[in-house]
């Protein structure tokens, strides 16, 4: 199995939208995707600041050239020399790995809406010279705005059942409704939690708009690719939200 195939693996397993969304693609851009969707997969697993820091020292590494072994960073080079993946965001998406690994609740929607910044967004800028050779600089909000309404989808849809999530929902949204701690940590769903998911959801169905505004600028063979993401995640809402109506 090739180190492409590897990542494309973990896609297939853990992020089935994008695997199926991004199957359209010419195959080296879908593999390229798959090495970039692989990075934010693994980097979301892991435990703890101790094994942040050991996967930052790889980033680090390759960032500079060199290589740190393992498939996942034989695919990412090899997609970098392909695609010139951008420092910048690679470094925004390892610093909201951390900050939020560093925080136990997340107070403001501020800071929920940052954490998709920095990861989502990253990612969207990650994968946008995989999907857009020309019309980047057009092009780079509606990256970040797509990635940042995805990951708060991803947050509305694991958030019942994901520690992960549970901390991440703004407490003082959750204040705002009157919905407390205990009824978040025994699973409850009743009109408060509707209200405070319903506040997030109107923040991402947002940003697949702005999303959706610049989509005639991709080309035609990313086109169907990133609509069809858009597409999935925001049938996701839909179908949570036909869910909780009937709660």
């Amino acid at each position: 199995m090739t180190e492409y195939e590897e990542c494309g693996q973990i896609i297939k397993k853990h992020l089935p939208i994008c695997e199926k969304a991004f199957s359209s693609l010419p195959l080296k851009n879908r593999r390229a995707a798959w090495a970039v969707l692989a990075l934010f997969h693994q980097a979301e697993q892991l435990a703890d600041l101790t094994e942040l820091a050991l996967f930052e020292q790889a980033a680090e590494a390759f960032l500079t050239g060199t290589s740190p072994g393992g498939f996942l960073w034989g695919a990412l080079s090899d997609a970098g020399r392909q695609f010139t993946l951008e420092e910048e965001p690679f470094c925004e998406f390892i610093a909201g790995q951390k900050q939020d690994r560093e925080k136990e609740t997340y107070d403001e929607l501020d800071e929920l809406l940052m954490y998709a910044y920095q990861t989502g967004g990253a990612i969207g800028l990650l994968i946008l010279p995989i999907c857009a050779r020309r019309n980047q600089e057009k092009l780079r909000n509606a990256a970040v705005s797509l990635g940042v309404a995805i990951q708060l989808t991803r947050l509305l849809r694991d958030i019942e059942t994901d520690e992960r999530q549970k901390k991440r929902l703004p407490r003082q949204v959750m204040k705002q409704f009157g919905y407390t701690e205990e009824e978040l940590s025994s699973h409850t769903v009743n009109k408060a939690f509707i209200n405070v998911w319903e506040y997030i959801a109107f923040e991402a169905e947002a940003y697949y708009e702005e999303a959706a505004e610049a989509m005639p600028l991709f080309p035609l063979y990313s086109q169907s690719a990133v609509n069809e993401l858009a597409s999935r995640y925001q049938t996701q809402l839909k179908e949570i939200r036909n869910r909780l109506s009937q709660a």
